[in-house]
């Protein structure tokens, strides 16, 4: 599918327009969203329905019973941006996504993330088109997801020293142009990391716009290598490890934290914007043994898995590597 850039609109209370939108309209949310955005705003849509899970027999059955709609409207965070995208891609009608969080991409992108037995499949193809940015109602939310969504433009540091690795070694197609794009992202995210981790107005529109460039670049050439690396392995290891699902800045900043002391690629720098754009690397919701693991069995999950070339299939997985790793995690814990 062609890219579509999306219009955005951002400000304030600029959710508020959704009380104009025409015909029939579905609002998929969740409980707190919801209440957040009543809180702001007196209007009751055509049809209301409060998202459960992802799997994709809930989201398949959704299509087949939520009343027809003109305009579906994802109000809430990526489950609820994704349920929309769904439905629209389904159905083939308008679409107006409102975010109450920015700790994921999923406003921006054309895939769909669902889980098949635990498991995180992509599916769809929908690039959104209409975008409310309301700087209320996401300064609402904890500021950790809101810093957590710095997580995959940050990964671009230990991501493109993996393309390129994967392009000298086994012939991996590399476009340096796409590269420099990325590295023009992140060097942005660099310099407006307090923005992000104070969520500022300029801090949520830096997140929002370094998205919409990623995604853009990363459709142009039809893979999400330049944002994309053995960071996320690490994050994949976790989840397929545990069977829990985690917030995935916490997941993906641990990455970036080991990966780049595994690549030798200035971790002392990336340990420090990590900590600037405030991502929870030491992910809390984790237990020591089991980043342990993850860390210890990258390899073999990375075979098993078969995912991408990346520093996992050249470098040695020491333990004096995994226990770098864990002193950082531990000393960064309360």
């Amino acid at each position: 599918m062609t890219y579509t850039p999306p219009l955005i609109k951002s400000g304030p209370r600029v959710a508020g327009e959704l009380r104009q939108l025409p015909g029939r309209i579905l609002v998929v949310t969740m409980e707190i969203p919801w209440a957040l955005f009543s809180r702001h705003y007196d209007w009751q849509p055509g049809h209301l329905h409060f998202v459960t899970d992802m799997d994709l027999e809930t989201v398949e059955g959704l299509e087949a019973s939520l009343p027809p709609c003109d305009v579906v409207v994802g109000l809430g965070g990526g489950s609820c941006c994704d349920t929309a995208k769904y439905l629209a891609w389904k159905r083939g009608c308008r679409m107006v996504l409102a975010p109450t969080i920015i700790s994921v991409d999923a406003p921006l992108t054309n895939m769909i993330a669902v889980r098949v037995d635990k498991t995180v499949q992509y599916i769809g193809d929908i690039f959104p088109e209409e975008l409310l940015i309301d700087h209320s109602l996401i300064q609402a939310a904890p500021k950790e997801l809101n810093r957590a969504g710095a997580c995959d433009i940050a990964s671009i540091h230990t991501a493109l020293y993996d393309w390129h690795l994967a392009h000298r070694d086994t012939g991996e197609a590399y476009h340096a142009d796409i590269a420099k794009q990325a590295e023009e992202c992140l060097n942005e995210l660099d310099a407006n990391a307090s923005e992000v981790y104070g969520v500022t107005p300029r801090g949520i529109d830096t997140i929002v716009d370094l998205y919409r460039r990623e995604v853009k670049f990363c459709a142009e050439i039809g893979t999400s290598r330049p944002e994309e690396g053995a960071e996320h392995i690490v994050a994949y290891a976790m989840e397929h490890l545990t069977r829990r699902h985690f917030l995935h800045g916490d997941l993906v900043g641990l990455g970036i934290l080991a990966i780049s002391k595994l690549q030798q690629n200035r971790p002392e720098w990336a340990l420090d914007l990590n900590r600037r754009c405030g991502l929870r690397y030491e992910c809390p919701d984790a237990d020591i043994g089991e980043i342990r693991a993850a860390l210890s069995t990258l390899k073999s999950f990375k075979e098993q898995a078969g995912l991408f070339y990346s520093i996992v299939d050249t470098a040695p997985i020491t333990r004096e590597w995994v226990e770098e790793v864990i002193e950082e995690v531990e000393h960064a814990r309360p």
